[in-house]
């Protein structure tokens, strides 16, 4: 029956449930004793919500008691007031003119209403039981999401270092035989490493911010490639969008390295933030050397694996890294991620 751990909706579906039961109990003791079905209706349901009255009561005043022992208490109250309530409905009769010939509707309404108690105890195990799979489901889901945060922040700080060192290797390259390219590409590292230095201590950032980041990276290549490198950045979004740090940095890093680099003529790199239905896609589209050639250069792949990771940690299953080949050459990278995990 309803306990200290009802809510009030609980409480309401235990009455519309003793009712139902007290309705199809009297069409039973209807057949046993014939008159008016509504004499029997409220003989039954005199039984019944004394029954989950007393229940109520009882476990407001002493929420510390077992359920065992309130359904106990709640039964024998349950007997007193529904036999008292039968008598007062079938007094006029005269087989039940006497108290104590009551004694065939009492051992009736007991078997009753205990079978009642006994489904109403099953159903609020079943209830209990349920609450706790959620309280356990809803602490292994905050274990998990506790160990996701540490493996972000890890494989956050593997991506760092990695980013910042390839820049400052680019700069001190140009330093040596160009200083008024070098003194343009210091402040654009400057601008490059603010960013950096912003976004990567926050768990999300903009998707402006982000293409910000990339600009101001692929300003300082274009500075030390001169014309071996074209680049577009296209944002189609047409609301803001919050990112994860550092998810599109890997990507146009790896074209550089593995893709325009290693080609003689260079090429170039498209980026375009698109949305395709419900997912957001983000494109970095190489004319390099594609991935035939690069397979086994140094240190490729370890920028994008660790990509991988955080996205699949972050956002679950319906987000993906894809890396193709290109039928123009050159390799494809796209990451798409459902728009709604997205929105601001």
């Amino acid at each position: 029956m309803a306990t200290q751990r009802n809510t009030k909706a609980e409480v309401v579906k235990s009455f519309v449930y003793t009712a139902a039961f007290c309705a199809v109990i009297a069409f039973v003791t209807q057949t046993i004793w014939p008159s008016a079905y509504i004499e029997h209706l409220v003989i039954s349901l005199g039984y019944g919500f004394s029954s989950v009255v007393g229940s109520i009561a009882i476990s407001r005043w002493k929420p510390e008691l077992a359920a065992r022992f309130v359904n106990l208490f709640s039964l024998a109250i349950a007997m007193v007031v529904g036999t008292s309530n039968a008598y007062f409905w079938l007094n006029s009769y005269d087989n039940f003119s006497e108290f104590s010939q009551l004694k065939p509707v009492a051992i009736l309404g007991l078997i009753f209403t205990i079978t009642c108690f006994s489904y109403f105890y099953t159903y609020e195990q079943k209830l209990l039981a349920q609450k706790e799979l959620e309280k356990a489901k809803r602490l292994q889901s905050e274990q998990e999401k506790a160990l996701v945060l540490s493996q972000l922040r890890q494989l956050q700080s593997q991506i760092e270092p990695h980013f910042l060192f390839n820049t400052l290797a680019n700069v001190n390259a140009l330093i040596s035989h160009d200083p008024k390219a070098a003194q343009h590409m210091l402040d654009k590292l400057t601008e490059l490493l603010r960013g950096a230095l912003i976004n990567s201590r926050q768990e999300n950032s903009s998707v402006g911010a982000e293409l910000s980041l990339v600009d101001a990276y692929l300003a300082i290549q274009k500075i030390r490639l001169g014309d071996r490198l074209e680049y577009r950045i296209d944002n189609q979004l047409t609301e803001p969008m919050m990112l994860a740090p550092l998810l599109i940095q890997p990507l146009v890093e790896n074209a550089i390295q593995h893709g325009i680099e290693p080609k003689v003529d260079g090429g170039e790199i498209d980026i375009k933030v698109s949305q395709k239905e419900q997912l957001v896609c983000i494109e970095v589209n190489d004319s390099g050397v594609g991935l035939t050639q690069t397979q086994n250069s140094s240190g490729h792949g370890i920028g994008l694996q660790n990509t991988r990771e955080r996205i699949a940690a972050l956002y679950g299953e319906s987000a993906e890294l894809s890396i193709k080949q290109s039928h123009l050459g050159g390799v494809i990278s796209s990451i798409c991620i459902p728009a709604d995990s997205l929105r601001v």
